[in-house]
């Protein structure tokens, strides 16, 4: 199944979570498929994969973005992806 836009999953570790996030992250895309916070998604066909790591206080904010090519025809951002959660623009 070709997939287009981004998908977004974004969540609190503590410090000590994040090598072994990160870690994780690249083990389930070596296998096609990266599953965090309940939420699947396939791999197959991606242009790129983000993780980021913010501090909030004593935690930090992971967001795992996944981008796929864009629909054939579509210009620019125009077309939000329905599943980007994060609400940013990027």
């Amino acid at each position: 199944m070709t997939q287009y836009g981004k998908r977004t999953v974004q969540f609190s570790v503590t410090p000590e979570e994040a090598p072994d996030l990160v870690r994780r992250i690249g083990e389930q895309m070596a296998d096609g498929v990266i599953t965090l916070e309940g939420r699947s998604i396939e791999t197959d066909g991606f242009e790129s994969v983000g993780i980021s790591l913010k501090r909030t206080g004593d935690k930090l904010r992971a967001r795992v973005k996944v981008k796929f090519p864009k629909r054939p025809g579509e210009v620019g951002d125009a077309g939000s992806d329905a599943d980007d959660s994060d609400g940013d623009d990027d």
